[in-house]
């Protein structure tokens, strides 16, 4: 998700939680990875800068990713290094407070403790802001859980998304209901108040109708909103009720929402975006059973995403319902890999080896950079929601030539 104010989606996680979990030091030994670490020369090691939230709403997406992003240094070092020699040392920024403001006092004192690499917040706004220190100075940079898609142009060539790209998002899910679910007719619930809740949904009305969806409505609610009577009404007057609801809202308004529309006899199924890939609105019981769930977890037995899982729950087990972690532990294996094919610590040799990356395997599948602008194309899985648990669908990878325009 790109930045969303007022977000509490991770309620089942206590802030004193989280924040007791960074305290005590973000870095892991997750059982499976523990043993004896090697010796490192000091010129063999990449320095890698964390400018991310501790407090504020992004810190309910910061904290995982960075735990994430330390599981797999952690690994890489206990196994000698990337590529096998080159050590990675994680540097602690000062908390960015979900404030951009804060975002580039904590970016500009990274650099000048020479960090080769900065991981910077999920919100896209202090990304941007802390970023530009980075371009200056020629650091390679990775958004986060950022998902919109324009944090890079916005930035400059040093700046990468870790995540998936809402157009790619969007995209992929409106092929899926097309062609996987049959949905025939759609309306799209949108809000301008945010760049993902107004664009996701238009980047899934392009590939829907494309494959020969119909958007039959499009309504434009606010963040806050509690009586969405007019929206209903509005749905309620179509000459026929749409078969699914596309939209890109999350807690609390998409909860009340459905309230409101299923009080009214509204049944659309819900087709939602990875804002709802939480266990506060899994754990909503009837109302949201069925709802399609955007997701980068792979929840299937014996995947390699469950294994990775499995080892990072024993570490953090109040945070493995959130997929931030494992977007963090694919950006951690990916500059691993890009370290380990520059043969080098520096930058712009590191830089280079990500330029060239194509179908690189994480536990979610096939990553690529080469020929992406920056962005990376991922799978996307999709979940739907039974019994309180989001349960695997399928994984698609949208083919480039289908990827909506950023807009």
């Amino acid at each position: 998700m790109t930045e969303i104010n007022n977000m509490k989606l991770y309620r089942g996680v206590g802030r004193r939680t989280v924040l007791a979990s960074l305290l005590c030091g973000v870095a892991i030994t997750a059982a499976g990875f523990a043993g004896i670490r090697p010796v490192f020369a000091e010129d063999a090691t990449v320095r890698v800068g964390f400018s991310l939230a501790h407090t504020g709403w992004a810190a309910a997406y910061d904290i995982a990713f960075a735990q994430g992003l330390q599981l797999a240094f952690d690994k890489a070092n206990a196994d000698g290094g990337a590529g096998g020699k080159f050590k990675i040392e994680v540097i602690e920024g000062t908390d960015t407070a979900s404030s951009s403001v804060e975002a580039i006092k904590s970016a500009d004192a990274l650099m000048e403790q020479g960090v080769d690499v900065l991981f910077t917040s999920c919100d896209a706004t202090s990304s941007v802001a802390a970023g530009r220190s980075g371009q200056k100075k020629g650091v390679l940079m990775f958004a986060g859980t950022s998902t919109q898609p324009d944090v890079p142009m916005k930035v400059g060539d040093w700046m990468y998304l870790a995540n998936f790209s809402d157009n790619i998002s969007g995209g992929s899910t409106g092929i899926f209901a097309a062609k996987d679910l049959g949905v025939k007719t759609a309306y799209l619930l949108k809000s301008s108040d945010n760049t993902y809740t107004e664009f996701v949904p238009e980047y899934f009305a392009t590939t829907f109708e494309k494959h020969g969806g119909k958007v039959v409505g499009k309504g434009n609610y606010t963040f806050g909103q509690v009586d969405f009577g007019g929206i209903i009404a509005e749905i309620k007057a179509l000459p026929s009720e749409p078969e699914a609801i596309m939209t890109a809202a999350f807690e609390p308004e998409l909860p009340a929402f459905l309230r409101q529309a299923r009080a009214a006899g509204i049944k659309s199924r819900i087709v939602g975006a990875d804002g709802i890939d939480s266990p506060s609105f899994y754990a909503l019981g009837d109302l949201v059973e069925g709802t399609i769930v955007v997701s980068n977890r792979l929840p299937v037995e014996g995947s390699k995403y469950d294994e990775v899982a499995k080892v990072f729950g024993q570490a953090h087990p109040d945070q493995v319902g959130n997929s931030a972690w494992i977007v963090g532990y694919d950006a951690g294996q990916v500059l691993i890999e890009a370290i380990k094919n520059a043969g080098a610590t520096d930058s712009a040799a590191i830089r280079a080896a990500l330029d060239k990356m194509a179908d690189f395997e994480v536990p979610n599948g096939k990553i690529s950079y080469a020929g992406f602008e920056r962005r990376p194309l991922v799978p996307i899985s999709f979940l739907e929601i039974k019994g309180g648990n989001g349960v695997f669908v399928k994984a698609a990878t949208i083919e480039p030539a289908e990827i909506p325009a950023p807009m």
